[in-house]
């Protein structure tokens, strides 16, 4: 029991008198029962705790008990686990892993006690990610962070408290030999906790991580797989079960979807596998990075998913895309280009010019490896963080000290960059004082300047 002096001007109890004490009887931290009621003194307790009343009239749980957070945390420790993040600070999906869902502001509790305050919330078909908004001192990388795999979780439902944010109660499957199960709430305050709950719950059912989880099947030892002619044998059974795979998913629509991680999967095998042989001829690798660009990623990032973080989520999602992709083209590449490669990988998800633009507005802000830049001449392009015009224009100097002269046309053949980059980047070059133009009835073309060089 404890006393509360309820604030004359809060009107939370009008029917009754506010300048006597009411006894409370506190059950849970959330909920409180009247007792008593009387303009007389209140009756004697052992050892009252009396607190001020607020404006809203909720309670905050005392239990500051020192040791209790720390006990609940180690309790809950072992569920969690290290969560490696991309270099734009998204999850690290597994292989055959789907993003879900997305949330911000959303507060992890250990049991009642508050463990993490406002962070953004992923779900995947594997786990629950979660990341502290909270940045280290002269880091990127955030303070807290977690993964919550699905196969740990026994249930979830759901809690609306009447003062605070709406909640998703989680049940943690218990240890062997004890009958209570451990659980922690996740608080949503972006109104995204019905539609978390909703697919985090088909998620459960689902069960996506037994079909990828097959390192607890043990096979037993055989000399028919032992040696060399086992390897053989195994690469042969790897082959033909791709094989299938293959067929089976470009049979039906349906079956391809449902396939669809594990065809990614072989394409990636693929082509790592044709990057580290140098047999392969420029021409074949050049047309499998063209299918393996329409085959699309797994978990494009929409509006519906991410929510009022969509254009950041989208950046991020951005930025790791195109990572890879930059450095066939020289660090740089045009943003109508930056529009077509990432609309044709994400398939039916695709992005407006406008979305896509605001997105890249937001790569400085967020710090991440690739950048948007204006040239002067009003070309819009996505360029890698540690591009240096300084190098290029050194780079295509030495191009042309070798040819004597060169045009726009010759400098994007043989760099591999389309014509609007090439032509930019010798105008680059120029305002460098590094090459002098000429203009005749054949073309432009640029020299190295002789001028600087001999002054």
């Amino acid at each position: 029991t404890f006393f509360w002096l309820p604030h004359p001007r809060a009107g939370l109890l009008p029917d009754l008198p506010t300048s006597r004490p009411l006894l409370l009887n506190l059950h849970t931290p959330t909920h409180c029962t009247v007792v008593s009621c009387g303009r007389g003194p209140p009756p004697r307790t052992p050892s009252p705790r009396v607190c001020r009343g607020e404006a809203r009239g909720y309670f905050r749980s005392e239990g500051g008990r020192k040791g209790e957070g720390q006990m609940a945390h180690q309790e809950l420790k072992r569920y969690f686990e290290n969560l490696p993040l991309t270099s734009s600070l998204r999850p690290k999906l597994q292989a055959g892993e789907i993003e879900l869902c997305f949330g911000n502001h959303v507060r992890v509790y250990h049991y009642d006690k508050i463990a993490h305050e406002n962070g953004s919330c992923y779900l995947t078909s594997h786990q629950i990610a979660w990341l502290g908004n909270k940045r280290k001192q002269g880091s990127k990388l955030p303070i807290h962070l977690f993964s919550l795999r699905l196969k740990h979780i026994n249930s979830c439902t759901t809690s609306s408290p009447l003062f605070s944010s709406p909640k998703i109660v989680l049940s943690l499957k218990p240890d062997k030999g004890t009958s209570a199960s451990p659980w922690i709430k996740l608080s949503f305050r972006d109104g995204m906790r019905d539609k978390f709950y909703k697919i985090l719950n088909d998620a459960l059912s689902t069960k996506a991580w037994l079909k990828n989880d097959t390192s607890s099947t043990k096979k037993g030892f055989s000399t028919k797989t032992a040696g060399i002619r086992g390897l053989i044998e195994l690469e042969k059974k790897r082959t033909k079960a791709a094989e299938t795979e293959v067929d089976q998913a470009f049979q039906d629509l349906d079956v391809l979807i449902s396939k669809a991680g594990k065809m990614v999967d072989l394409a990636k095998k693929c082509a790592d596998g044709m990057a580290a042989r140098s047999d392969v001829k420029t021409e074949e690798s050049d047309r499998f990075k063209v299918m393996l660009a329409d085959i699309g990623m797994l978990s494009p990032v929409t509006r519906k998913s991410a929510g009022t973080k969509y254009h950041e989520q989208l950046a991020r999602q951005l930025a790791d895309f195109m990572q890879t992709r930059l450095s066939g083209t020289g660090d740089v590449i045009t943003l109508p280009d930056v529009f077509c490669l990432f609309n044709r990988a994400r398939g039916t998800e695709m992005v407006s010019p406008e979305d896509l633009h605001n997105a890249c507005q937001l790569l400085e802000a967020l710090q991440l490896p690739i950048r948007f830049r204006r040239f002067d001449s009003n070309v819009k392009v996505v360029q890698d963080k540690s591009h240096s015009d300084t190098k290029m224009s050194q780079k295509i100097a030495e191009i042309v000290k070798a040819s004597g002269f060169i045009s726009a046309i010759d400098l994007s053949q043989k760099l591999g960059i389309s014509l609007l980059l090439a032509t930019q980047h010798l105008q680059t070059a120029e305002a460098q004082k590094i090459l002098c133009r000429d203009q005749s009835r054949d073309g432009t073309n640029f020299f190295p300047n002789l001028f600087l060089e001999n002054a």
